[in-house]
């Protein structure tokens, strides 16, 4: 079975609905992962560039997590399922296994000299988890979840004022390097790159959580003056990155109105604007565009259908009967054809019976046949064992087999063995 059907256990898409527009590429994931790792990174090639590692270790972690147990996998039965998911370079599997044991993201079952089973750690899964959330949305999702998880410290009462104003802080800056990046984009970003980014973002749940919180710190702790600033600084971080995210939206509809370039927006938004939209909002979509008159429309089916009506009645040529056959014919040739011709028959079907042997008990088989077919093979059989100039003998038994129950209630045995004699009968 080709196991790359199978659902895959770390998905490309982000929890929740997500368009086909909002998945990136493996390389592209690379590219937000390198950015990811550069605080602890040893140089600057600590992150391969080569994008089917990702791939490989996406494929290892689901085969380990699918196939192993309790008691792991060899090394060899974890390529044989991975051959199967349709990788066949092996010094690639080769190499990456043996950094993945090296790094610890496999390790072995037991800690012995020539250990052959493995195990897949559990920190390494989670990493993965956390990259593709990241490659895929550019990590907007730990904004998300960091905005939650101050929420619930401060109703929940887990946190200590240091922390709440550290997560206020934190959060604030992350706005602010989102809006950062937004800018850059809009200035310098092609009409695709600020499509996907946008996709990622979500500002409406980040006002809403913003101001969420905004509204908590403002009413838990009314008397901080520190915390209340902080509120407010997170608000108004919360209002530059809105405003970068409606000018990457600015600029990809003013250009790609300008241009006439129909991707900028989803099926569903111009299927939306179809349906409720004014008729005078959708002429003004094909206000400034130039178009050819209409013609006559006419296609190929409709051309043949009407050359077919108006061509002329020809009348379609006969070809005459041929001779009728000659009733001289020859009745003792045609019996002797047909008797030629029974005889060959009859041959072949005893040839197949002895299926090259020299002898075969038919006594089974003609008891099979049943009545009266039994013996219209029988007399086939004592035909072939009297015409001198077939290859065959016939020997019946003299005891009596009898069964009640039989398709044939009572038969003597029935040997077919090969004579050889010449076609004049002599041996």
């Amino acid at each position: 079975m080709d196991e790359s059907a199978e659902p895959a256990l770390f998905s490309m898409a982000p929890p929740g609905a997500m368009s086909d527009r909002r998945q990136v590429n493996d390389a592209k994931l690379l590219d937000n992962i390198r950015s990811f790792i550069a605080p602890i990174a040893r140089d600057a090639s600590a992150v391969t560039d080569d994008p089917r590692v990702v791939q490989i270790a996406r494929d290892l972690s689901e085969v380990f997590a699918d196939h192993a147990g309790l008691t792991g996998m060899t090394k060899a039965e974890v390529e044989a399922v991975m051959v199967r998911r349709g990788h066949t370079d092996h010094a690639l599997f080769d190499s990456r296994f043996d950094l993945f044991v090296r790094m610890g993201l496999i390790r072995p079952y037991l800690e012995k000299k020539n250990q052959s089973r493995y195990v897949l750690d559990p920190s390494g899964l989670a990493g993965l988890l956390v990259f593709e959330r990241l490659g895929t949305r550019g990590g907007i999702e730990e904004m998300l979840l960091l905005l939650d998880r101050t929420r619930w410290l401060i109703e929940t009462g887990e946190a200590n004022r240091a922390t709440i104003i550290r997560h206020l802080r934190r959060c604030r800056q992350l706005l602010n390097v989102y809006a950062a990046n937004l800018s850059r984009l809009v200035e310098t970003a092609s009409i695709g790159e600020l499509i996907d980014e946008h996709a990622s973002h979500d500002p409406s749940r980040v006002e809403r959580d913003v101001h969420v919180l905004n509204n908590l710190v403002t009413q838990r702790f009314s008397g901080d003056f520190e915390l209340g600033e902080l509120a407010f600084q997170l608000v108004k971080a919360e209002l530059g990155y809105r405003q970068q995210v409606l000018g990457a939206v600015d600029r990809v509809l003013d250009q790609g109105g300008a241009s006439l370039d129909f991707s900028v927006l989803t099926p569903e938004q111009y299927l939306s604007a179809a349906i409720n939209a004014s008729s005078e909002e959708l002429a003004a979509v094909a206000a400034h565009v130039v178009v050819d008159p209409p013609t006559v429309w006419l296609d190929p089916g409709s051309i043949v259908d009407a050359l077919d009506e108006l061509r002329p009645g020809r009348r379609a040529p006969v070809r005459p009967p041929g001779p009728s056959p000659s009733g001289d014919t020859d009745p003792i040739a045609t019996l002797l054809e047909q008797h030629e011709r029974a005889v060959r028959h009859r041959r072949l079907v005893l040839e197949s019976h002895l299926d090259g042997g020299d002898s075969v008990d038919m006594t089974a088989s003609l008891r099979e046949l049943g009545w009266p077919a039994a013996a219209v093979e029988l007399m086939e059989l004592l035909t072939a064992s009297v015409d001198l100039a077939q290859p065959f003998a016939l020997t019946l038994g003299r005891e009596v087999l009898v069964d009640p129950d039989a398709p044939v209630t009572y038969l003597h045995p029935v040997i077919l063995s090969r004579s050889p004699t010449g076609q004049d009968g002599r041996p």
